[in-house]
C-alpha cells in the first residue's frame, strides 16, 4: 500500500506537468534556418491572452508551493521523510548516474529536431538562443535559493538540497520542447515530462533529495522556462535597437547570454 502511495507521488507530478501544460505556445513568425543574421533572430510572437498567462504559470508555482509547505522548516505537508523512508525499503538497489544526461534528454531532442529541419515555433536559431536564455536563468534561480535555504540533504553531507538542480534542469528542458513541439504531437510533450520524472524520481530513489527538493525543482525549472518565453519578444526588440541590422553594428554582431561560476552576463561578439 506504501509502495503504490510512493510511486502515485511522482504519477501525479507527471500528470501535473504533461497535462497542465497546455500547448499555448507563443507561435513565431518563421524565418530560414539557413539565416545567420540578427534580423534573422527577431520575431513578432502573438500576444498571449491572460487566461493562457494565468495556465503556463499556475502549475509551476503549484509546485513550487508545495516543495515550499512540505520541508522541514514548514512541514505543512510532512512527506519528506515517509517518502525518504518507502524510498530506502523498496528503491535503495537504484545505483545510477544516468540522471545526470537524462536531465537534458529533451532539449537536446528539441534542438536536434530543429536541426533535422522539423519546424517547431521558433526557427533553429531562435531555439538556441532561447536554450541558452533558459538554461543561465533556470541556473541563477537553483543556485541562489540553494545558497538562500540551506537546506541539510538526506545523507546530511551537505546544506544545498533545496531544490533539486536536477530536477530543475529537467523541467526547464522538458517545457522548452513542450513549448516547441508540444503543439505537433502530444507525444513530445508526454516524452518529455516522462523524462523529467523519471530524474526527479531517481534524485529521489538514490537519496540525494527529499520529495520537497524535487517538487520545488520541477516548478522552478518550468517556471524559469516560461519566464524566458514572455520577455523574449521584448529583449529581441532591445536587441534589435542596439545591434539590428539598422543599427550601427548592422549585422556583424551576435549577443549571447553567459553562465560562469554563479554569476550571469552576456557577451557581444562584433565581427569588424
Amino acid at each position: 500500500m506504501k509502495k503504490a502511495a510512493f510511486s502515485s507521488v511522482f504519477g501525479c507530478l507527471w500528470a501535473l506537468s504533461a497535462h497542465g501544460q497546455q500547448a499555448e505556445g507563443l507561435r513565431a513568425l518563421p524565418a530560414p534556418d539557413s539565416a545567420r543574421t540578427l534580423s534573422s533572430v527577431v520575431v513578432r510572437p502573438a500576444r498571449p491572452s491572460g487566461r493562457v498567462l494565468l495556465r503556463g504559470f499556475a502549475v509551476p508555482a503549484a509546485l513550487v508551493a508545495a516543495g515550499a509547505f512540505t520541508t522541514e522548516h514548514m512541514a505543512v505537508f510532512d512527506a519528506d521523510e515517509a517518502v525518504r523512508e518507502e524510498s530506502q525499503e523498496h528503491l535503495r538497489w537504484v545505483r545510477t548516474n544516468a540522471d545526470d544526461q537524462l536531465r537534458h534528454l529533451p532539449a537536446y531532442t528539441t534542438l536536434g529536431l530543429g536541426l533535422l529541419g522539423i519546424k517547431g515555433e521558433h526557427n533553429t536559431l531562435n531555439q538556441a538562443v532561447l536554450f541558452a536564455l533558459t538554461y543561465t536563468l533556470n541556473n541563477t534561480i537553483t543556485s541562489n535559493l540553494k545558497r538562500i535555504t540551506r537546506v541539510e540533504r538526506p545523507q546530511g553531507n551537505s546544506f544545498d538540497s533545496f531544490p533539486s538542480q536536477h530536477t530543475s534542469a529537467a523541467f526547464s528542458a522538458a517545457r522548452f520542447l513542450d513549448k516547441e513541439y508540444g503543439a505537433q504531437s502530444i507525444w513530445y510533450r508526454v516524452g518529455g515530462y516522462t523524462v523529467a520524472t523519471g530524474v526527479a524520481g531517481l534524485r529521489v530513489a538514490k537519496d540525494n533529495h527529499w520529495l520537497s527538493d524535487v517538487l520545488a525543482g520541477a516548478g522552478v525549472g518550468m517556471l524559469s522556462t516560461e519566464i524566458v518565453y514572455r520577455v523574449y519578444p521584448l529583449l529581441q526588440r532591445a536587441t534589435r535597437k542596439i545591434v539590428g541590422p539598422d543599427s550601427r553594428f548592422g549585422r556583424q554582431a551576435v549577443l549571447l547570454p553567459s553562465y560562469t561560476n554563479g554569476a550571469t552576463g552576456a557577451t557581444l561578439v562584433l565581427v569588424l
